[in-house]
């Protein structure tokens, strides 16, 4: 980025550069978080396919920003015509649309991921209630949006308009605070998990790394009120419109980095699962059952309490039987189903089945 540093009377070339490298990064994201899950469980799930949108919305955004540098954005207002000028607008208008659909199914994406780790029905409820609150965001942040000048023209923000600057701070707020809940969403699972401190803090940075978005979300913020009295707004907004790609880029790598196989590993070692997928077990790695903060259940090698509902516990003991079934003997199968249904029953009913066996 050096050789533009000299270049005071445009800001082209470092916003083409920034942009086109920021999206090749949220791609190569995308199809290694894609890859990833093809590898492991041979089929995607839904926030698999939630972040396939919010990428297909970012080419967009990054497309329109290009157009606009081809039509003079990054160099200053008086060499630009009215016709392009007009040109510049629209795309502006229409990339940040596309940025507002982008983060929100970024968002969506992460969100259902954390829900889908965990199947009790209050955690289910939290996200429901996450997930309302981003649709009501991205209905205001659409709405305000798309009408913040005058009618027809609405891209035109040298017409009549409201207070732009205004919209852009609570705009970056509200995009900060939806990120901050999303954290809160995921430390409350891990909360819940009685691990250790260490495996607890592996956890978090899987999904405190969304500070990565936060952190520049807080510059855009700054730079939108230091440019607030500009009238060279082609040439001075640059930094804004890189804030804008980092953030966009930073919202769908931090919603796949919790994805990768090495993070995935370690939820599944600890008991958290992806409903609705098969972990590919070798020999000797079979899934048992753990402890549970609901039913208490216990098996002699797990000393973790996992979020597991009660009733689940044998459907994956059954898991566990069918990956030891093909090498051993019948009756040393049915030695092994006395004891896991042992290891399952409550302290209740624990006496009776001793008794019977």
């Amino acid at each position: 980025m050096g050789r533009f540093a000299h270049d005071k009377d445009r800001r082209a070339p470092i916003l083409n550069v920034v942009n086109w490298f920021l999206l090749v990064v949220a791609i190569l994201s995308v199809l290694t978080r894609l890859g990833t899950k093809l590898w492991m469980f041979h089929r995607f799930t839904s926030d698999d396919y939630l972040i396939v949108v919010s990428l297909m919305f970012s080419i967009g955004e990054s497309i329109t920003l290009s157009i606009a540098v081809n039509n003079g954005y990054g160099h200053h207002a008086t060499t630009i015509d009215d016709e392009h000028f007009h040109a510049i607008m629209k795309c502006q208008y229409a990339g940040f649309l596309l940025y507002t659909l982008s983060l929100y199914f970024s968002k969506l994406s992460l969100s259902s991921f954390i829900c889908n780790l965990t199947p009790v029905s209050r955690d289910h409820f939290h996200a429901a209630i996450l997930w309302i609150l981003l649709t009501v965001w991205l209905i205001v942040a659409l709405l305000g949006s798309s009408f913040q000048c005058e009618v027809p023209q609405t891209w035109d923000f040298r017409g009549k308009c409201f207070d732009l600057s205004a919209w852009q701070y609570y705009f970056c707020a509200s995009n900060i605070v939806t990120d901050i809940l999303i954290m809160v969403q995921a430390l409350g699972l891990i909360s819940r998990i009685q691990a250790s401190l260490k495996k607890k803090l592996v956890f978090s940075t899987i999904f405190l790394s969304r500070v990565l978005v936060i952190l520049p979300s807080i510059v855009q913020l700054v730079l939108t009120k230091d440019i607030d009295k500009s009238t060279d707004r082609t040439f001075d907004d640059y930094r804004v419109a890189l804030a804008i790609q980092t953030v966009q880029c930073a919202s769908i790598v931090t919603a796949c980095w919790g994805q990768l196989k090495p993070f995935l590993n370690q939820l599944k070692s600890n008991g958290l699962r992806i409903q609705g997928v098969e972990y590919q077990h070798a020999w000797g790695k079979a899934s048992y059952p753990r402890l549970d903060t609901d039913a208490t259940h216990y098996h002699p090698n797990h000393h973790e309490l996992i979020l597991i509902p009660s009733g689940q516990g044998n459907m994956t003991t059954i898991s566990a039987l069918r990956e030891w079934d093909g090498d051993s003997s019948q009756s040393s199968q049915v030695g092994m189903i006395r004891e896991t249904r042992t290891w399952n029953v409550s302290a209740a009913r624990g006496s009776e089945r001793s008794d019977s066996l």
